[in-house]
């Protein structure tokens, strides 16, 4: 059936048929009688089109509308105390409606009555406002689309006898600007708390105070007392364009990139501090996932920083300048940074620090940091003791630990200062770097801990019991069962005492803490066996293997245990790892050997600081061979003395080199 013969006027029909009576437009016709109602419905049947229209795009600035504190006022008087410029553009309101400056505008803040008079003028108000002395708060300036009648144009009249009138020709359509309070807990707060605190309720909480549907915001103002403290653009403004995210309680796209904008202009306000020493708690209560790094934020003799909480794992890295963008972009959908939350749940953030380079110096840069591990800038405040993870604490209880290359430049010290963990090559690829950058890093899910494998646990004999062993499958009450020490816990304190002597307690600690119930088996039946116990340097040549055989990307065991912690499948000991060092090293004509190579030279067997040298070269078994096959060589006793030469001052790369060089020669 042709529509034009459906009735949809019909009750029936109406019942599946929706009308939208706000566009309902006149149908014109020859013979019409055409009034001035039906062409006011005509252009109301267009606007509201038109307002449907723009709400489709979303609402917000179009191109340019910037506040910014005006330097003179409306009459170019100087130093105004609440002035503010507003720069030509337009925008859609999110009733859909335009709005338009075709110039830039100053406007006094304090010339509320005539604001007043416009307000109420155009029905923006039904209340009047304070007078503007006493406004304290916080206030959303912002533009809204309004239209007058003028223009008296004569009316003729309807007959003959009647009278003309004049009445208004023309609708004039204009943008006011308005000053509308913003209710927020933010207000009752210290000014520069209130820009803080509203930043957290709009971009972490996303605790918008509602604010007219008419009304486009473009600024949020602190007043008090007649005087401007701040504005801030981008806790209100937005730009416009339909938002492209997909529910699930994630911020829109507009809100994240405002909370960018906002925090870019807060650097600005940063408060002075020393190199490394700035914290952005001091003057934000989140930042956002990812954005440029105030200047000095990292202190360049330690490479630490307390920018960000000292809980959070915080890398450096290189990254070409013309990529930077491309990061910004794909981290910005990543929740903001909560600097409030406790530092118990801290320990999950981590960020990589980006050092901009120039895309024709980049490949240069990174073939200069190619043996060079990647920094951590650790926080000069170290977290809580019950914070702390357990390599800080092995850190402390032994210093030699983490003694690294700087040995074999000749320079042995017990004490370890973090200067002696950042490779000169960083420092010098960080001044052909721009300004430093900062993303948060994500957590990515694997899986893997989801699913328990089971483990084989060995138990041990008690040393003394006078109860029969229960047969399988009975199982004491907990308060029947005595507790005795066995054989197992007291033979590893005594092994634990011995390496504790030789400073070789936190290495072990180490090892054990990347093992499972096998392995740490296995390691401490290695540890404890005679020939390791009864030489010292054999101990030390057996901790240097075994870390050394670990599949690690980096020389610092506490890096190498910090990576660990992130990925527990890149680095942990084996059963075998520990088998195939047993079987290169604790052997008897290792330590025959040693003792020949050492005879004129007693001291290398017996200052634990020269044991220490040579244990790290990794050549204690060439050392034992050249003893064992050698010892009578021409330049044997050259060798050893170059060997505790070196040794003596901590060059232990020059000893490897020696005993390299003596071992090519005869073996030629």
């Amino acid at each position: 059936m042709p529509a034009d013969l459906i009735d949809f006027t019909d009750e029936k029909t109406a019942s599946t048929v929706i009308l939208d009576t706000r566009r309902t437009r006149p149908r014109f016709f020859n013979g019409k009688f055409l009034t001035a109602a039906d062409l006011t419905q005509e252009q109301s049947y267009l606007l509201t089109r038109q307002a449907d229209l723009g709400r489709t795009l979303g609402f917000g600035v179009v191109s340019g509308l910037n506040v910014t504190r005006a330097t003179t006022s409306a009459s170019d008087l100087p130093n105004p105390a609440a002035s503010v410029t507003v720069t030509r553009g337009h925008g859609l309101t999110p009733a859909g409606d335009l709005v338009f400056l075709p110039q830039d505008l100053t406007i006094d803040l304090d010339n509320v009555a005539q604001m007043q008079r416009l307000s109420a003028a155009f029905g923006l108000t039904r209340e009047p406002q304070q007078p503007f002395q006493n406004l304290r708060g916080l206030f959303v300036l912002g533009l809204r689309a309004v239209e007058f009648t003028a223009n008296p144009t004569p009316a003729y009249p309807p007959s003959v006898d009647g009278n003309s009138a004049l009445r208004d020709g023309e609708v004039i359509e204009a943008t006011a600007l308005t000053l509308v309070p913003y209710n927020s807990d933010a207000a009752q707060k210290d000014p520069r708390l209130a820009r803080s605190r509203a930043a957290r309720e709009i971009f972490l909480e996303q605790k918008i105070a509602p604010l007219p549907a008419g009304v486009l915001p473009l600024a949020l103002l602190y007043l008090r007392n007649g005087t401007l403290e701040w504005l801030d653009e981008w806790l209100v403004r937005r730009e416009a364009g339909d938002d492209d995210r997909f529910g699930f309680g994630f911020a829109p796209r507009a809100l994240s990139e405002a909370h960018f904008f906002h925090y870019r202009e807060m650097l600005k306000l940063a408060p002075t501090a020393g190199e490394g020493q700035l914290t952005a708690q001091s003057f934000l209560e989140i930042v956002p996932p990812a954005g440029p790094l105030p200047a000095n934020v990292l202190s360049q003799a330690d490479f630490t920083q307390a920018y960000f909480p000292p809980e959070a794992r915080v890398e450096l890295a290189l990254v070409p300048e013309d990529e930077l963008a491309a990061l910004m972009e794909d981290s910005i959908d990543l929740p903001p940074i909560d600097l409030a939350l406790k530092p118990e749940d801290q320990d999950a953030l981590a960020i990589l620090v980006l050092a901009p380079v120039r895309r024709a110096d980049y490949g240069n840069v990174l073939k200069t940091l190619e043996r060079a591990p990647q920094p951590i800038l650790r926080n000069p405040a170290p977290p809580l003791l019950g914070q702390q993870k357990p390599i800080q604490a092995l850190l402390k209880l032994n210093a030699t630990f983490l003694l690294k290359k700087r040995i074999a430049d000749g320079t042995l010290s017990t004490e370890v200062t973090a200067t002696d963990f950042i490779d000169p090559a960083w420092r010098e690829a960080l001044k052909t770097a721009g300004p430093l950058w900062y993303m948060r890093r994500r957590n990515l899910p694997d899986g893997k801990g989801l699913a328990g494998t089971p483990l084989p646990v060995r138990t041990e004999e008690p040393i003394e019991r006078d109860t029969p062993r229960p047969s399988p499958g009975v199982v004491l009450p907990i308060e029947e069962r005595d507790i005795v020490p066995t054989r197992s816990s007291e033979a590893e304190a005594r092994l634990a005492k011995q390496l504790e002597a030789e400073g070789l307690w936190g290495r072990f600690a180490f090892l054990r803490a990347i093992s499972d119930a096998p392995t740490h088996a296995a390691l401490t039946q290695l540890l404890g066996s005679s020939l390791v116990t009864k030489s010292p340097i054999l101990q030390q040549a057996v901790f240097t293997a075994l870390e050394k055989s670990l599949p690690s990307i980096s020389e610092s065991p506490e890096e190498n245990f910090e990576q660990i912690q992130k990925d527990s499948d890149i680095k942990v000991l084996t059963p075998e790892i520990i088998a195939d060092v047993h079987k290169r090293l604790v052997r008897p004509e290792i330590v025959r050997g040693l003792e020949v190579a050492t005879k004129g030279h007693p001291k290398l067997l017996s200052e634990k600081r020269l044991r220490f040298v040579l244990g790290r070269t990794g050549h204690i078994g060439s050392l034992a061979e050249i003893g064992l096959k050698h010892a009578k060589h021409d330049d044997f006793e050259k060798l050893m003395d170059t060997v505790e030469k070196h040794a003596s001052t901590g060059r232990a790369q020059s000893v490897s080199d020696a005993i390299e060089r003596f071992l090519k020669k005869v073996n030629a």
